[in-house]
């Protein structure tokens, strides 16, 4: 699977997901389907919680709506640069 990325890429992953999920098995399921590290850190920073439908998670984890969205500094960790 391609790397995913945005909100975009999340919506994907958890249309994959069976729910109830809690957040161990959100960040499981991001990192199988080759979720960016702005997906995973995201999703690492919600609350230890079980999630009942993609649209909570959706609303606890707030991410660019598009790839051109995405801030500088989240550019830079990808190109590897160190800000």
């Amino acid at each position: 699977m391609g790397v995913k990325r945005g909100i975009s890429g999340l919506r994907q992953i958890l249309d994959q997901m069976d729910f109830p999920a809690d957040k161990d098995q959100i960040v499981a399921r991001a990192l199988e389907a080759g979720a960016d590290e702005e997906i995973v850190s995201a999703l690492r920073a919600m609350p230890p919680a079980a999630f009942y439908e993609a649209n909570e998670v959706l609303r606890a984890v707030p991410l660019p709506e598009t790839e051109n969205a995405r801030t500088k500094s989240a550019r830079a960790r990808e190109r590897g640069d160190h800000p």
